[in-house]
């Protein structure tokens, strides 16, 4: 796609979101607190606070610092009033003795330099304890809030991470989290310094001329009565939920295309692959062309009114110049309120960004807590522990949970099968029939909406999390490794030795390549694995299982992604892996569990048949079909090729 084609025509564009809210602006939620994927789970209560207060309560175990940064901040923003005034005192002086300044008090003139220059260094100071104090309270809350997000996603069931982008996660994990951190470190004294400054500045102009001090606070007030206008509009929140909202989903876009992008450039398909993003691009850019249009209504205003100090400061000075004496102690007033309204523009404006700035801080904090607050995976109250490890589908109903609220199609329907303890049971079936399912139940990434999974006669919701994690493994078709090391990508953080990983690499039948890399067992693997291939991966997560030495192993799909050669390998492997254990095997390949103690059959979330391979022949004409596909699939050849007719040719066929 050409980049004049991508690239969007902003006067043409205009997003769903504003289309949507114009047609009914009440239906519109312009709460800005849902993140697409990540929501607030059921049965738990919202947090009782949000916005600013919510943050402060985040950083409530850093209050004495944040409380010392923003009194520096007020101390800073005094101490720099003070050369001010030294002007004003020099003036005074100057203007007093205009026509002899020889008479001008010379001691004055030395302290006001003096005290300048004292001034400037003690804001130096205090600025930098300020940010100093807020930035140390910074991290500590960033990390804080980390671990407790981390901790969090830790205990929500697995199966949870399958409906959420990866974009709109990253985008709380890592950009409203440092959000915060800036927030603390940056703008809460500025904003501390920002409001103090013009407050002390009119408190001290107080004591100078009341009169004149009065004007400077009328486009204060005229600032921010335009600014909650703005910010106060149902439009302006629609509009910036909207585009917080549509950023998420570009972002989450992204990140699948390029993850993507090897297949899109194989297939050469750059044109429609791209046109899910192009599409949220636009949408995000119509939703900020939105944000924009609204905004300049009102901020231009706003811009407007908060340098107009002069405008007001100016025919007031010429009225009273007339009427005042003495007339040159009313000019060095006067000179000192020009100086000052001059300035107050910028402190002013920034204590109005700020404000504003309360908005994304305040979303950043509501997805933050829209985390924290996720369906965990239950506790029991009284953990059981099983006896043995059978493990045994007992009615199990069960349909994926819904986005978008509607009835989700059952997955399962009232399955039962049962795996003694030391067999190995596979289990069949035409894509969607509920393979994969099982094994997600199994390991309890979801529960079961009726029946239950039962392990050593133990209903698994039953157990404690930790002790159903210790003693089940799980090898999938997906294989993903960190970018870390050979060896920690095995132990995975269990504390064994070196000797038991190379034990475990050996009898997986991955030692051998390991040793061949540039490090062996300390080469560090690319993200993902992207320097190993698909069967070496899935070996690397069988070195992986083994080491773990679970007492039930569930493997699904573990040589999908294999060649032959590393199938056989792969297969090895797993046979030593299943050696007195539960094994649970989803296969699409029958081969796989041909020879398994026992074979369920799925059809549509139904168990239509269950037994030996040789029973299933005679009996399951579901399984019959399949094994008809499967020997097809094995002599099946590309026709009409001519390497293919070659091969024909020497085999004396047709």
């Amino acid at each position: 796609m050409a980049t004049g084609e991508f690239r969007p025509a902003l006067k043409t564009i205009y997003s769903k979101a504003q289309a949507d809210y114009y047609a009914n602006p009440v239906a519109v939620d312009t709460t800005g607190t849902v993140s697409q994927g990540v929501t607030q789970g059921e049965g738990q209560e919202a947090t009782a606070k949000s916005g600013l207060p919510r943050l402060l309560e985040l950083a409530s175990g850093r209050t004495g610092m944040l409380v010392g940064a923003c009194l520096a901040a007020v101390a800073s923003s005094l101490v720099r009033l003070v050369p001010t005034f030294a002007v004003y005192a020099f003036a005074r002086e100057l203007i007093a003795h205009w026509d002899d300044t020889t008479a001008m008090d010379a001691s004055l003139m030395r302290t006001c330099a003096l005290v300048t220059i004292a001034a400037a260094v003690a804001g130096a100071l205090l600025s930098y304890l300020s940010l100093m104090l807020a930035h140390r309270a910074a991290f500590d809350v960033l990390l804080e809030v980390r671990t407790a997000l981390m901790g969090k996603l830790a205990r929500v069931p697995s199966g949870w991470f399958g409906g959420v982008r990866q974009g709109e996660l990253k985008k709380v994990l890592v950009d409203d989290v440092e959000m915060i951190e800036a927030f603390i470190g940056h703008n809460l004294p500025d904003t501390m310094s920002a409001v103090a400054m013009p407050l002390l500045t009119i408190v001290a102009m107080l004591f100078v001329d009341w009169r004149l001090a009065l004007l400077l606070i009328v486009p204060i007030v005229l600032s921010f009565v335009l600014l909650g206008s703005a910010l106060g509009s149902p439009e302006g929140s629609a509009c910036q939920v909207a585009m917080a909202h549509s950023l998420e989903r570009m972002n989450g876009t992204t990140v699948e295309y390029v993850h993507g992008m090897p297949v899109v450039k194989v297939f050469n398909r750059s044109e429609g692959a791209f046109a899910r993003l192009e599409e949220d691009a636009r949408e995000f850019v119509g939703n900020v062309k939105w944000a924009t249009w609204f905004n300049a209504r009102g901020m231009g205003k706003l811009y407007a009114a908060i340098g107009t100090q002069m405008l007001f400061l100016l025919p007031v000075v010429i009225f009273l110049a007339a009427t005042t004496a003495p007339y040159e102690e009313f000019v060095s007033k006067a000179l000192l309120f020009f100086l000052v309204g001059g300035a107050m523009k910028e402190p002013v404006l920034q204590m109005l960004v700020k404000a504003i700035s309360f908005t994304s801080v305040n979303a950043s904090v509501s997805r933050i807590d829209q985390v924290l607050v996720l369906d965990e995976v239950a506790e029991p109250e009284a953990p059981q522990t099983p006896s043995s490890y059978d493990l045994e589908f007992r009615d199990v109903t069960f349909a994926y949970p819904s986005d978008d609220g509607q009835a989700s199609p059952v997955a399962l329907d009232h399955v039962s099968f049962r795996v003694e303890q030391g067999s190995v049971v596979g289990v069949v079936g035409p894509s969607g029939s509920g393979k994969s399912t099982c094994a997600a139940l199994a390991l309890r990434f979801f529960d079961p909406q009726e029946g239950s999974v039962l392990l050593g006669g133990v209903d698994v919701r039953d157990m404690a999390s930790q002790d159903l994690a210790a003693c089940t493994s799980l090898v999938s078709q997906d294989t993903f490794l960190f970018h870390d090391t050979v060896e920690a990508n095995i132990l995975m953080g269990s504390q064994t030795t070196h000797e038991q990983v190379v034990a475990a690499a050996k009898a997986a039948r991955i030692h051998e390549v390991i040793e061949a890399l540039p490090q062996g067992y300390e080469t560090v693997l690319g993200e993902g694995g992207a320097s190993l291939s698909g069967g070496e991966r899935q070996r690397i997560a069988v070195a992986r299982v083994l080491l773990r030495d679970a007492p039930v192993v569930i493997l699904d799909e573990a040589t999908a992604y294999a060649d032959p050669d590393n199938e056989a390998q792969i297969q090895e492997g797993l046979s030593r892996l299943a050696a007195g254990k539960t094994v649970l095997v989803i296969a699409h390949r029958l081969k796989t569990v041909e020879g398994a103690d026992k074979i369920v059959v799925l059809d549509q979330g139904h168990v239509v048949g269950e037994g030996t391979h040789a029973e299933l022949l005679d009996a399951c004409p579901a399984y019959r079909a399949m094994v008809d596909a499967d020997r097809a699939r094995s002599r099946w050849a590309l026709s009409n090729m001519p390497v293919a007719a070659g091969l024909n040719a020497e085999n004396g066929e047709e």
